[in-house]
């Protein structure tokens, strides 16, 4: 596999180098988090200065036409780095992949996404986290915004290290089909495939249906309608399933539901919302938020999030709801070109044991050209 994969994306790298008119762009995404204060909460929680997570990206692409070739890498900042140490290397490879085009069909391997449906952010800037989650049922996760992530992507068939996928495309419609491996050992493909079919009706509906094998008797399924015909609008709604067909009492079902809605030239509207539901389990998130554009340059918006847990089957340390509210700007000097500014408030409220406030000012540098 590593081998096809390096292959493939040697040749595309070839291919795109000597087409007529390729085009080669650039992204950097740098965040931080320039203080957190605990307003209340138990005495082990400390308030902290200025934060870099070390998980920036810096990507370059070349393509045309025909073929092309990505490849990012992530910053990993080590406690104690040293030049003279090369396992202590800042930087490891975040996403690789190279593809080309025969006519209807397009090839892909190395490591990336392949979604389909709309995630409806088109006004959640940079910040990610709760913004930007991904389709899919929802687990309990204190370390991650909003103590949300998603267990099992359902809009993504290429959920491994490394990936190969064919997509043919064909009169309003997709059909898709990709595998791969978490490791370097050969691997049963049966058990670690994916597959979609896609179809567009214009100026009406975009339908698709997606399974992916994540391992033996593990699966992810995932079914979407993203509605086009009411103008101003954007909306999609879903079905993502994880199933367990080992212990079926860890399988899970979460209905979606994302919109947008363009009040005026300068205002608009975005809504996330799941409820993730499972043996004795059940997770609700709800995200709304307004953007204001003030003119080319600077977007306020106001975002507010809650997330909640219940249910026998979970821990008393994860029932509760947490709430998130970020007032925020966007600065964009040139389209691709952004900094996200926040001040995000947090209020944990758990079921049992001590809960906290917390504030924070979450920052953003990103540039796409």
């Amino acid at each position: 596999m590593k081998k096809i994969i390096c292959a493939l994306a040697v040749a595309a790298l070839v291919s795109a180098a000597f087409a007529a008119d390729p085009k080669v762009s650039l992204q950097a995404r740098v965040s931080g988090n320039l203080v957190t204060h605990y307003l209340d909460g138990d005495d082990s929680l400390k308030d902290s200065g200025v934060a870099l997570p070390g998980k920036d990206i810096f990507g370059i692409e070349y393509k045309d036409d025909k073929a092309g070739a990505y490849v990012a890498v992530q910053g990993q900042l080590a406690k104690n780095y040293s030049v003279d140490k090369a396992s202590d290397s800042p930087l490891s490879l975040y996403d690789y992949y190279g593809w080309m085009s025969f006519g209807a069909l397009k090839v892909t391997a190395g490591e990336w996404e392949n979604r389909y449906s709309s995630r409806v952010n088109a006004d959640l800037s940079s910040f990610g986290g709760i913004c930007d989650l991904y389709y899919g049922p929802m687990k309990a996760d204190a370390t991650k915004e909003g103590f949300v992530s998603t267990v099992y992507e359902s809009d993504n068939i290429t959920p491994w290290a490394t990936e190969f996928a064919l997509d043919y495309s064909f009169a309003g419609g997709v059909v898709s089909a990709a595998t791969g491996s978490d490791s370097t050992s050969a691997y049963n493909a049966t058990e670690t495939f994916g597959a979609r079919f896609g179809y567009k009706v214009p100026d009406s509906v975009n339908l698709n249906a997606t399974f992916a094998m994540r391992g033996k008797d593990q699966a992810v399924i995932g079914a979407f309608a993203d509605i086009l015909m009411v103008e101003k609008l954007s909306l999609v709604a879903g079905y993502s399933g994880y199933r367990d067909f080992d212990v079926s009492e860890n399988s899970l079902n979460a209905l979606e539901l994302r919109a947008r809605y363009v009040v005026t030239d300068a205002i608009s509207v975005t809504s996330h919302n799941n409820a993730t539901f499972g043996d004795k389990t059940l997770a609700l998130f709800d995200m709304v938020n307004l953007a204001y554009k003030i003119n080319d340059v600077a977007t306020p918006s106001l975002m507010v999030a809650n997330t909640n847990f219940s249910g026998d089957n979970l821990d008393d340390a994860v029932k509760g709801d947490m709430i998130t509210v970020r007032p925020g700007v966007t600065l964009s000097p040139r389209k691709g070109a952004t900094i996200d500014a926040g001040c995000k408030l947090e209020r944990w409220m758990p079921d049992a044991g001590d809960g906290f406030t917390r504030v924070s000012v979450p920052v953003v540098f990103r540039v796409k050209f």
